[in-house]
């Protein structure tokens, strides 16, 4: 598959009737973390998905990513195969990386591990990727900053 084939192909979000949830611009973590952890939680990324029918329980509305604008304004969007390989690679990494460490770094290496594979499972199944919100927020204190991204987010995405 070829770059603008990829850029080409539509991502979608299953979510609240009112709108898209915001992110948490301020939180950030590993794609694992998001995947694995931040379900009903916000983290600066919004996780989109290639099948909207793989995401029905993420909410009851269907909305499409308008891909050509968020990437125009500056947002990233991370690629189902770019996310899959980035867990693998944390994966193996998770795995080399517990050979050479003490045993406080070695649990703690052991749960990213886990994680990275449970996000690994999930990401697939869902056909996720992932919207990497580059909004600036220097400036803004943190409850100005979801009332931000409220507004900035929603002219990302259409209702189907």
């Amino acid at each position: 598959m070829t770059s603008n084939e990829k850029t080409s192909r539509p991502y979608f979000r299953r979510d609240q009737r009112d709108g898209i949830s915001p992110p948490d611009l301020s939180k950030e973590c590993t794609f694992a973390e998001h995947i694995v952890h931040a379900r009903g939680k916000r983290t600066q990324y919004t996780s989109v998905s290639l099948d909207p029918n793989k995401i029905k329980d993420f909410g009851d509305t269907t909305y499409l990513l308008n891909r050509q604008q968020t990437e125009t304004d500056g947002h990233i969007v991370i690629e189902h195969e770019f996310l899959l390989t980035e867990l693998q690679r944390t994966i193996k990494e998770q795995d080399k990386a517990e050979k050479e460490q003490d045993k406080a770094e070695k649990e703690q290496d052991k749960a990213e591990r886990v994680r990275a594979i449970q996000a690994l499972r999930y990401a697939t199944q869902r056909k996720e990727g992932l919207v990497k919100w580059q909004f600036e927020i220097s400036r803004l204190e943190r409850k100005k900053m979801i009332a931000l991204a409220t507004t900035k987010v929603q002219i990302y995405f259409t209702k189907v």
